[in-house]
């Protein structure tokens, strides 16, 4: 027979029937009160009524354990099925990986070809030039250049989490707590945002050494989350001002930037300067970044608009 739950359960109220028939002929409550001297009492229940009980619950056993054997049946089609599907799964994200892996691949030789391309021709212009040699050094800074943007435009870095692997105490002894899964927490972040369909993560870690002293230690590392595109990494910016609006403190503190690069973060850092001194001077105007310049827009326009 095939498992039904209907079936289940239609004998799940079929025995607690019975179980009241015997409980209400024996006049107790409850089934730790029947015991084997109570029901041989010839005043409790006789022997007809007796035999009635036992034939009903053999009866009931019986269809029971049959259909128990045909739940044990489909419980291990249903993990045949899973383990199909997790294999599926698995496969479509080596796919995924590797074609990401290809297109990047065919992006750094396009940006080669074109630096390459591009510096060529300088060259050709300044062949007479002394500076041939300072040429090729600049070919190669805008090659590494080029590659290296390419690489960033897929990552986005995540500021202020917390991070879990911290030492905790226990009756007087330092205990290490369990490391923390940073692919787990931008999986959550990810959640958070609330972005459909969830992007495939291809990487995730923190950036810098870990600090051990006390001073230091209160800061937590950035972490870097790689997806498989650009243009994954610029939705999951335009949607981070969302976890500003949670109710968890957790989330309030944490914000999201492209990954930059070292000349682009002194800029920005610059501006961040910049903006925050344009705050403090003129109230009556909101002042925010964008394309790396400051925009100042005066309160009551926008309140109107």
């Amino acid at each position: 027979m095939d498992f039904l739950m209907e079936t289940a359960l239609n004998m799940e109220k079929e025995l607690n029937t019975i179980v009241k028939q015997i409980l209400k002929s024996c006049r107790v409550q409850n089934v730790e009160e029947v015991n084997q001297a109570l029901l041989a009492k010839p005043n409790i229940c006789n022997k007809d009524t007796l035999a009635s009980y036992v034939d009903k619950l053999l009866k009931l056993s019986t269809c029971n354990l049959a259909n128990c054997q045909a739940a044990a049946v489909k419980i291990d089609q249903l993990k045949s099925e899973r383990i199909e599907i997790q294999q599926t799964v698995i496969d479509l994200q080596n796919r995924q990986l590797q074609q990401f892996q290809e297109t990047v691949e065919a992006s750094v030789k396009d940006s080669v070809k074109t630096e390459i391309t591009t510096w060529s021709e300088i060259v050709q212009k300044n062949v007479k030039s002394a500076s041939a040699t300072q040429s090729v050094k600049s070919v190669q800074k805008a090659v590494r250049s080029a590659v290296e943007d390419n690489v960033r435009s897929n990552n986005f870095i995540i500021y202020g989490c917390k991070e879990e692997d911290e030492t905790y105490e226990y009756e007087g002894e330092e205990y290490d707590a369990v490391p923390e899964n940073v692919t787990d927490t931008a999986k959550q972040l990810l959640n958070e945002i609330d972005i459909n369909p969830r992007p495939q993560i291809v990487a995730a870690s923190r950036l810098g050494t870990q600090k051990v002293d006390s001073a230091s230690a209160s800061k937590a590392r950035p972490i870097k989350v790689t997806l498989a595109s650009p243009e994954v990494v610029k939705l999951v910016l335009s949607k981070s001002s969302k976890l500003k609006e949670k109710s968890s403190a957790h989330w309030k503190c944490v914000y999201l930037a492209p990954d930059r690069s070292k000349e682009e973060r002194a800029a920005h850092s610059k501006l961040v300067t910049e903006l925050k001194q344009k705050i403090s001077e003129d109230s009556c105007k909101y002042h925010y970044i964008r394309d790396g310049r400051i925009i100042s827009v005066d309160k009551a326009l926008s309140t109107t608009a």
